[in-house]
């Protein structure tokens, strides 16, 4: 019998003491016909987290292969990642994501994916839907995550969970070799990925809701620093554009749009003034929503108006 993973799990972890137990508790109870693995890397958590990490390898032994860093890799400016620390050493054809303060709630979630892809040899991914929980609020949101599977769709708006998603490993190799990720100083690991399943096979949307995503209050893509958010949202863009390039699939200034829609957006919600400005000059096909946020915002009322009518 064979008993290697047909599936690694893949968890990178810092500081997440509240949230490890119902993440790792998510793999656990996962219902399966083959083996998989846990593959967890710390980032030398001062919180408590690696010692709850080391109980639950000490129960599950032959599931939970953690690695501790000594000293935070992060802090030293290394890099950190699912790709540099768990990937390497993943044993399973498949691979599924899940960071430590994101947890999964269907017990057949991967059982239900890896038979998709194992009856589909043409589909390299595929992913669900989550719920959103904002802790600071202590409530669920909303449902995210759509069907936004090919490549046209996906370089106008990412709808992958993250922690949903199961994939080739053979892929994700070619994908490390051919576009050399960690040279080109992208602020997103996830998004370049989906890009390069997309032009090298097929994703699947399986329109299922799988697991629990934590909107933290201070992260890359949520926070209330707008010059970070702006950062964040230009190397989205570079990422996009690139890949663009090499197929030219959507016009190049449909993007440009795009991603001047993005900017505004998130200028006058964080009531910038002066960056709304910016954008807002840069938006061709100026929509009577868009207009009336702009006006909203240089008024200085845009937060009522955003309450009473949630635009």
């Amino acid at each position: 019998m064979n008993n290697l993973p047909l599936v690694s799990i893949s968890c990178i972890t810092y500081n997440h003491a509240s949230y490890i137990k119902e993440c790792i508790d998510g793999f656990l109870m996962q219902k399966t016909n083959f083996n998989f693995e846990v593959l967890i890397h710390d980032d030398h958590s001062t919180d408590g987290t690696e010692e709850i990490i080391k109980e639950y390898a000490k129960q599950y032994p032959d599931i939970i292969k953690p690695l501790f860093e000594k000293e935070n890799q992060y802090s030293l400016g290394k890099p950190i990642g699912s790709a540099v620390w768990n990937l390497p050493r993943a044993r399973g054809e498949y691979i599924a994501i899940c960071e430590g303060d994101d947890y999964w709630t269907d017990p057949y979630k991967l059982q239900k994916q890896v038979d998709f892809l194992e009856s589909h040899p043409d589909y390299g991914m595929c992913y669900t839907k989550v719920k959103r929980f904002v802790p600071k609020n202590n409530k669920f949101i909303d449902e995210w995550g759509g069907p936004n599977e090919t490549m046209d769709k996906l370089l106008i708006e990412n709808t992958i969970p993250t922690l949903t998603a199961v994939f080739h490993k053979a892929i994700y190799y070619n994908y490390l070799t051919e576009i050399h990720p960690s040279k080109r100083g992208w602020l997103m690991g996830d998004y370049p990925i989906w890009l390069y399943f997309a032009q090298n096979s097929k994703i699947k949307f399986i329109n299922e809701t799988t697991g629990v995503y934590r909107i933290c209050t201070e992260s890359a893509s949520h926070s209330n620093d707008l010059e970070k958010i702006i950062r964040f949202n230009n190397s989205y863009h570079d990422i996009r554009t690139w890949y663009n390039s090499r197929q030219n699939t959507v016009p190049q200034k449909k993007l440009d749009q795009n991603q001047a829609v993005l900017l505004f957006n998130s200028s006058v919600f964080r009531s910038s003034k002066e960056y709304a400005k910016l954008y807002y000059k840069r938006i061709e096909n100026k929509t009577l929503k868009i207009r009336i946020k702009y006006w909203a915002c240089m008024l200085g009322v845009y937060p009522i108006i955003r309450y009473i009518s949630k635009l």
